[in-house]
């Protein structure tokens, strides 16, 4: 029990200790102050000055900072908030400029966070009020005047309330006895009541041809004294335009204006409509909306149109095309005409004219004619046209290629008879055009009662090249006579994997077999026959005849 009274007295002796030093210090000061400052260089200041609304429940921290101050070794100061809307946690001097600029050893003589702590006075410290002071007991560190920080303070947000103020009270700065004058400068939580910003376009309509641009000045002003920093944020849904904000933020002091370019672009593919571009500004819970209409309308322009636009021509040939030229949106002017074509010697492209002019009930032809060089292969040519204008370019593409790669396939004549029981030769010619190079398949319908083969079923053909194939018909004896229809087919197929098929209808004629009448009044079979049979009797009596006897044997 005697221990415990002995703890609680020497900690009441060391408060008692500390309230004296503090006494100390303000003696000082104020006995300076009545013999003056030294001179007025400084401020004493709350950084951030404003801070937007928070969520209630989270903490943010404010910082107690001087800035161009003469060499001071000592403060006292106070910061007095609103705690029903933000309520102080903490405070601490680590890092201060005494210590962190000069390794000075900094003794707290109060901290004192809502009444509560070192050195609280009840007379002048309770709820909503940070008070700290200390000093360094060596003369002052600093050489020339400084900025830095004093101390920070750690609030806890207690309230959806928009506002509370953060004045700094009591403050005083001193210098081995001596006062530094200084100015302060007061901060706030959210926004004050009466204060707000405007948010103003230099102008609210925009008119733009299609490919053009505008710029507009945005300018946020500043309502019953409010300061801080305005969020701008570009919310429109404009398919189409591009928009661009030079900045996303804009600083207000309280009382002057700050301005942002908003650039506002509309493309040659950007529809010819109208827009409505938003912009949003927010600073803590303040919010407003700045709306421009723009107007987009279709730029004069021209058409360039090929009638046809691919030319299918040999090589060595010529092929053309139509060029027109049509008004659009009103266009009237000249426009200079060109060609780009491929580096192959031989092959030439004209315009009938480079230079035409144009006007909605005027429009303009020429003709465009190109002729191709020799070529032993298939062969492709893009040939640009191009049209320009003072305000636009158009380019179009006319291809230029060989015909489409193909073969014939023909018979050898006209008129095809074959007797029954006979075979006839029919010769097929296949013959490459256009460049055709590939293998060839032959095919032929069935005829009951006739058999048809390929010398060669399969052939190759080669560029320019021809060849052939032989069918054989061959008729059974009891075909009836008459005209019967065989299909011949060829299937091709290109070096690029096209197919193409050609087929022939052949007439086919059969007649009838050509026999002998009569021999000795009977048909032929029947005649050779009765000879036959009479052959094999006389045969066969003479073996009889000639059969020798048998000899006899003597026992």
């Amino acid at each position: 029990m005697t221990l415990r009274k002995l703890q609680h007295g020497l900690k009441g002796t060391m408060v008692r200790v500390r309230s004296l030093a503090l006494i100390i210090v303000i003696a000082l000061a104020m006995a300076s102050a009545l013999s003056g400052p030294v001179h007025a260089t400084g401020v004493v200041l709350l950084s951030p000055t404003t801070k937007a609304v928070q969520p209630k429940g989270s903490f943010f921290s404010v910082q107690v900072k001087v800035a161009n101050i003469d060499p001071f070794n000592r403060w006292d100061i106070q910061v007095v908030t609103d705690p029903a809307v933000i309520n102080a946690t903490s405070l601490s001097i680590a890092g201060n400029i005494l210590q962190a600029n000069y390794s000075a050893t900094v003794h707290e003589l109060v901290t004192c966070v809502n009444g509560g702590g070192l050195g609280c006075q009840q007379s002048t410290d309770g709820p909503g009020i940070v008070h700290s002071a200390a000093l360094v007991y060596t003369p002052s560190p600093q050489q020339g005047s400084s900025s830095g920080l004093l101390f920070n303070i750690t609030y806890a947000v207690v309230s959806t309330s928009a506002f509370s103020p953060m004045e700094l009270q009591n403050y005083i700065i001193a210098s081995n006895g001596k006062v530094v004058s200084v100015t302060s400068q007061d901060g706030q939580y959210g926004i004050a009541p009466g204060q707000n910003f405007a948010l103003t376009p230099s102008t609210s309509t925009v008119s733009l041809l299609q490919g053009s641009n505008s710029t507009v000045t945005l300018t946020a002003s500043s309502i019953g004294g409010f300061s801080g920093v305005v969020t701008l944020t570009n919310t429109s849904s404009t398919m189409g335009l591009s928009i661009y904000l030079n900045s996303t933020s804009i600083l207000l002091a309280s009382g002057p204006q700050a301005s942002i370019a908003v650039t506002i672009i509309a493309h040659n593919s950007t529809p010819a409509i109208g827009y409505v571009i938003t912009v949003e500004g927010t600073s803590s819970f303040l919010f407003h909306r700045s709306t421009i209409s723009v107007v987009v309308a279709t730029r004069p322009d021209f058409t360039l149109a090929a009638t046809p636009s691919l030319l299918r021509i040999h090589a060595t040939s010529s092929g053309s095309s139509t060029i027109t030229l049509l008004t659009q949106s009103g266009f009237s002017g000249s426009i200079q005409l060109s060609i780009a074509k491929p580096s192959v010697p031989g092959l030439l492209a004209l315009l009938g004219n480079k230079t035409v002019t144009i006007s909605p009930d005027r429009p303009a032809e020429t003709v465009f004619v190109v002729k191709t060089p020799d070529s032993s292969l298939p062969f492709v040519y893009l040939i640009n046209i191009t049209a320009t204008s003072r305000s636009s370019s158009h380019t179009l593409t006319i291809m230029v290629q060989s015909p489409s790669p193909d073969f014939s396939f023909l018979l050898d004549g006209v008129g095809y008879v074959v007797q029954a029981g006979q075979s006839r030769n029919v010769v097929l010619t296949m013959t490459s055009l256009d460049y055709f190079k590939g293998q060839l398949f032959l095919l032929a319908t069935s005829l009951s009662g006739a058999k048809e083969v390929f010398s060669r079923p399969s052939v190759a053909l080669e560029f320019g090249n021809s060849t052939t194939s032989i069918l054989t018909i061959t008729t059974d004896l009891g075909l009836e006579p008459g005209n019967y229809i065989i299909t011949l087919t060829a299937l091709g197929t290109t070096f690029s994997g096209a197919s193409l098929t050609h087929s022939i209808d052949m007439t086919l004629t059969v007649t009838q077999a050509m026999l002998p009448t009569t021999i000795l009044g009977i048909q032929p079979l029947a005649y050779f026959g009765v000879i036959g049979l009479l052959s094999i009797l006389v045969i066969g009596a003479a073996i009889k005849i000639r059969k020798p006897k048998p000899k006899r044997v003597l026992s």
